[in-house]
């Protein structure tokens, strides 16, 4: 039981579940865990179930504590829980295989259960436990059975055994005979955890209800002065310029004035540009968490409401009779609505479909921030830039992010982004309603926008949080989602632009948990490397800290909702019609957390990959990370890419969501090679790719 006073301890879990024959000399099977003795009874959950982990010494160890409260707040474990068994002895890591130690899936058709193996293996010898991630994504509010066999075996070849005697009862005798249909006897299981998952997608769920029920606002566009139209003819338009609100103690923005690129929004292409604004139910406290409820009998109640902007960009031409087809572009993390969603807009509307695009939450600068719109021939007018930030820390600035996530040394810092993207996909969905309506932009008395084609596009953060409103929202059936991936806390592992902020929020914990000088070392391995052996000091401290930001941000997790996208659709929603784009060797959201993804939604066959590694010797260093191909079309050199990467998700909007087109095949290339490859044919390089 030695392996459990430290590897359960940095959980602050203790305790055990065992079954099987008399001890004997051989290597016994100890404690597991999750397992559902560390819940209680709640009918007010939807699993009724709610997690009661023992908290740790709370003088010792304040941060964890912390972690464990807001963990005890959920219906559930992880949906891709940190499975920990404990031994008497030394195991033989080559038996550990799905045959012989599994997760059994409860409560479905016996005869089609399968067994889920584990990977991801990390053996702590000195206190004979091992760790593993089950091989694919667990369903959500559902119970599984982890199964340890007598066919894994010992150091020394013997079968394993279980240290006390087996006691018959539900729902171990059900167990038992669906794994006699798997071709293993009763006297084969020594040991067996059952647990139940967390509902993950149940708030959001709820939220969704209460913007159907309740009578949506209007979409306004009037940001001048004086309440005038914010409507204006892109061919009158000479620049637009930029200036973000950072100094929270000032009246004015206090930042340089930024030129957009508005020549990649020609008006050949482009004959309007809009900004409007509308009213979006906030459910974020001051400390930037949506509170917990119940998942069955809880009500969510709004904060209040907030003004967030919108732009909107119309194709240029005559309109067609039933309005413009709209794509809501969603923007990346550290971006704005002013950026990106330029670099797209051309494209799109050369296909005559419009474009909208919002601030996500703590983006876009502070609230004072300006648009300045040069006309020609008339004076400039100068509009709230609609930022969304704030100074969460106190020290005077808005950092380009700042509002997003929790404030840094908070006790609910575990929650890091999760609820921030939990209310932008709320305001997309109350977007989506909007839009779903007759809106008139430029006041002529007809609608201008066709309600009936709304589409969905995003990029890195906008892929992720993408992810979620297309899950969730029945009214958002076609979308592409370009360089996501998951979870969030692996990417932040696994990204050297964000490794730092992991290595920050590890040595700012109390007590802090950085084994390392300048950066810390968690040795935890990918999907398909070997199992690690013998982990250094605070490896397994940092991998328990790493698994609970994870189990905790999991309802902001896309690789949780991807499921729901077409294996699995949740109630009220159909199968969606998506694209995932993704790069070989991204630098800024790694491969191995985008495959995650496609793997849990089964998605391989709903992609188009960018080769990057064929091309990338011949690219400038700005271009070696190729996370932002979508929108190099900036840059001469690179743009052939973005333009084809673009050109394919409007000919997909356009085919209704059907047609995966190969962008090589669109316009003549200046590569020697194609670097797209639709869906994925040939294996990818193994590992980061970087």
């Amino acid at each position: 039981m030695r392996g459990l006073a430290r590897g359960f301890a940095a959980l602050g879990v203790l305790g055990h579940l065992l079954l099987g024959g008399a001890p004997g000399t051989a290597t016994q099977v100890g404690a597991l865990f999750p397992s559902d003795r560390f819940t209680v009874s709640d009918p007010a959950q939807l699993t009724g179930r709610r997690v009661a982990l023992p908290l740790p010494h709370c003088a010792g160890d304040p941060a964890g504590c912390d972690e464990i409260r807001l963990l005890n707040q959920l219906d559930g474990f992880s949906v891709n829980p940190r499975l920990a068994l404990s031994f008497s002895g030394p195991i033989n890591l080559d038996s550990v295989t799905r045959e012989r130690l599994f997760l059994l899936p409860l409560g479905e058709n016996p005869a089609s259960t399968r067994p889920i193996g584990l990977g991801q293996l990390v053996w702590d010898a000195e206190y004979t436990t091992l760790y593993a991630k089950p091989e694919r994504i667990l369903s959500q509010g559902r119970r599984y059975a982890l199964v340890v066999s007598s066919r894994v075996l010992d150091a020394d070849g013997h079968p394993l055994r279980a240290a006390r005697k087996r006691s018959a009862g539900e729902p171990l005798e059900g167990i038992l005979k669906i794994l006699e249909r798997q071709g293993i006897s009763p006297g084969e299981v020594v040991a067996v955890s059952v647990f139940t998952t967390q509902s993950v997608t149940a708030q959001l769920e709820a939220i969704r209800t209460q913007l159907d029920r309740a009578r949506p606002p209007a979409l306004r566009f009037d940001l001048a002065p004086g309440g005038v139209p914010s409507v204006l003819s892109r061919a009158e338009v000479r620049g637009i310029e930029v200036r973000r609100h950072v100094a929270a103690g000032r009246p004015d923005p206090d930042a340089r004035a930024v030129q957009l690129p508005l020549w990649l929004a020609a008006p050949s292409e482009v004959g309007t540009v809009a900004f409007g604004r509308f009213s979006s139910p906030s459910y974020l406290t001051p400390d930037r968490v949506i509170p917990a409820v119940p998942t069955r009998t809880g009500t969510l109640v709004p904060r209040g409401e907030e003004e967030v902007h919108v732009t909107l960009f119309l194709p240029a031409g005559p309109k067609p009779p039933g309005g413009w087809p709209v794509a809501i572009f969603g923007h990346g993390y550290g971006g704005s609505r002013h950026g990106s969603p330029l670099t797209v807009a051309g494209v799109l509307a050369r296909h005559r479909i419009a474009l909208a695009a919002i601030n996500v939450v703590g983006h876009g600068g502070g609230p004072r921030g300006l648009l300045t719109v040069e006309r020609s021939g008339q004076p400039a007018i100068t509009l709230s830039a609609g930022g969304r930030g704030l100074d969460l820390n106190g020290d005077g600035r808005i950092e380009a992010t700042e509002g997003l996530d929790v404030r840094s040394g908070s006790p609910l810092a575990l929650v890091a982004s999760r609820d921030g993207i939990r209310q932008t996909v709320v305001d997309l969905m109350q977007l989506v309603r909007l839009l779903r309506r007759d809106v008139d932009v430029d006041g002529d008395g007809h609608p201008d926008l066709d309600r009936e084609r709304l589409y969905y596009f995003g990029q890195s953060l906008g892929g992720i949080y993408g992810t979620l409103l297309l899950a969730v929202d029945p009214q958002m059936p076609i979308g592409v989602l370009n360089v996501p991936g998951g979870p969030v806390v692996e990417i932040g592992r696994l990204a050297p632009v964000f490794r730092g902020l992991v290595a920050r929020a590890l040595r700012e914990r109390i007590p802090p948990l950085m084994n390392g000088v300048k950066d810390f070392y968690e040795f935890m391995p990918l999907a398909d490397e070997s199992p690690v052996k013998n982990p250094p000091p605070g490896a397994l401290a940092i991998q328990a800290y790493l698994d609970r930001a994870e189990w905790l941000q999991q309802s902001a997790d896309p690789v949780a909702y991807a499921p729901h996208l077409r294996l699995a659709p949740l109630p009220g929603n159909a199968a969606k019609s998506v694209l995932y784009q993704f790069a070989v060797g991204d630098r800024t959201v790694p491969n191995p957390t985008t495959m995650s993804l496609l793997r849990a939604g089964d998605l391989l066959s709903f992609t188009s990959v960018y080769r990057h590694e064929r091309i990338a010797g011949q690219l400038a260093e700005p271009f070696r990370d190729p996370h932002g191909f979508l929108t190099w079309t900036v840059d001469r050199s690179v743009a052939s890419i973005g333009r084809a990467a673009q050109e394919q998700i409007a000919r997909f909007f356009l085919s209704r969501g059907v047609r995966l087109e190969n962008p090589d095949s669109f316009d003549p290339k200046p590569w020697s090679a194609p670097v797209f490859e639709v869906p994925i044919r040939t294996s990818l390089p193994a590992g980061l790719g970087f």
